[in-house]
């Protein structure tokens, strides 16, 4: 909440809640054409709402960045480090794919990058709602390694 209202500072009109919101609901929209609902500097916040399609807009905007791989290498690895260093070991997720999760009472989310076979770099999304968070990666850990095998067409 504090960072939302130092960017509606720094950027906006003042340090409310309103302000950096708006800073922040302009700022997704002209840098990667997205328009989630941002209510809030709250990572708790219900009425806070995006799409896993608006958060694979940003990754592939990132991508596109000087700052992509600086970018990326924030991104825990699977069965290696941070959030993810339990999770999907032995799998072509180890080291192939980064990603960022989160996880509340009833909602897990996991959303990052797999080199494939060919060099090219895939973004993904997974937002679940209303789940039980132990399944819900459960099937995540199965789905991420598929994606970094995946070989598109030449």
């Amino acid at each position: 909440e504090m960072l939302v209202k130092g960017l509606g500072a720094r950027f906006g009109g003042g340090g409310t809640t309103a302000d950096g919101t708006h800073v922040v609901r302009a700022t997704l929209a002209s840098a990667f054409g997205i328009h989630p609902r941002v209510v809030d500097g709250s990572g708790l916040s219900a009425s806070n709402r995006t799409s896993p399609a608006q958060i694979v807009r940003v990754l592939a905007g990132m991508a596109r960045k000087k700052v992509g791989a600086t970018w990326r290498a924030g991104f825990p690895t699977p069965g290696r480090t941070g959030t993810l260093a339990g999770r999907m070991r032995g799998t072509a997720a180890v080291n192939r794919c980064k990603a960022k999760t989160g996880t509340l009472h009833d909602v897990s989310a996991l959303s990052g990058y797999c080199k494939v076979p060919g060099g090219h770099l895939i973004g993904f999304s997974f937002l679940e709602n209303r789940v039980d968070p132990y399944t819900a990666k459960a099937l995540e850990d199965q789905m991420i390694p598929i994606i970094a095998r995946y070989s598109p067409p030449s």
